[in-house]
């Protein structure tokens, strides 16, 4: 068993090999030098060598703690307590995909779902298709369902349309369009295109990590005597979303809630 030197040295080190190969992986996909799914496996390296820097980190503290000895405490302390901060965001998306399902489109309005116009001309022959395909199947609790069926099932309550009344108002749709568009300031997206005769804001969003990339839309549509927003969120490129378009459609509507 290393000595508690060794296991502070040899923490130190996986920890800045693990951060190294993470970097690559992060600049590689970013710098289009590695796909998307390749620069996931380079992830699932640094994620392998950050786990053997966390383990000697723990190995150094258990033998500082038993010998009541904090000698070497820099390297051993820098090795747990880096591994710990360098494996939280891989391993928390990796469990996201675990456990949330295989989409990257999600809409609050599965029946008559916004379109993409302006963003059409950003996306290139290898984004997904810009038309919402709900009957697609999807494996979802060990079975095979439509795509509307586990946004229905999965999302329950937590994405519905914004909808409610605008007294004394002779256009509410307009009123929730201007709503919408100022709680999508307060995101921090990018905003593409805004129409307030259609009633229509498109914008992206790029994952902090891989960059990868979302595309918005959300619509003021009348509904009754009053109005309702809907709103879609899809990935450019990606087949799986590990939850990223469903947690987007959550931060509009919180930021939509308080307005």
């Amino acid at each position: 068993m290393p000595s508690q030197l060794a296991a502070a040295r040899f923490g130190f080190a996986a920890l800045v090999l693990a951060a190294l190969i993470a970097a690559a992986a992060v600049l590689s996909v970013r710098l289009s030098l590695l796909s998307y799914d390749d620069g996931y496996k380079l992830m699932a390296a640094a994620v392998a060598v950050g786990l053997m820097a966390l383990l000697l980190g723990g190995l150094w503290t258990a033998r500082a703690l038993q010998r009541n000895d904090g000698a070497h405490r820099r390297l051993g302390l820098t090795a747990l307590l880096g591994a710990a901060l360098l494996l939280y965001p891989p391993v928390s998306t990796t469990l996201k995909r675990l456990t949330t399902p295989a989409l990257y489109d999600v809409t609050t309005d599965t029946a008559d779902p916004p379109r993409f116009v302006e963003l059409l001309k950003q996306r290139g022959e290898d984004s997904n298709a810009p038309d919402f395909d709900g009957a697609r199947e999807i494996a979802y609790d060990g079975e095979m369902h439509t795509v509307t069926y586990v946004l229905h099932d999965y999302y329950a309550n937590e994405l519905r349309p914004a909808t409610g009344f605008v007294p004394g108002s002779k256009d509410p749709g307009a009123i929730y369009f201007w709503r919408d568009f100022e709680a999508l300031k307060q995101t921090g997206w990018t905003i593409v295109a805004f129409n307030e005769q259609t009633r229509r804001v498109e914008a992206s969003t790029e994952s902090f990590w891989f960059g990868r990339i979302s595309d918005i839309v959300i619509e003021a549509r009348e509904a009754g005597i009053g109005a309702r927003t809907v709103i879609r969120s899809q990935s450019r490129h990606d087949k799986i979303d590990d939850g990223a378009n469903g947690e987007n459609i959550k931060l509009f509507l919180a930021r939509r809630s308080n307005r």
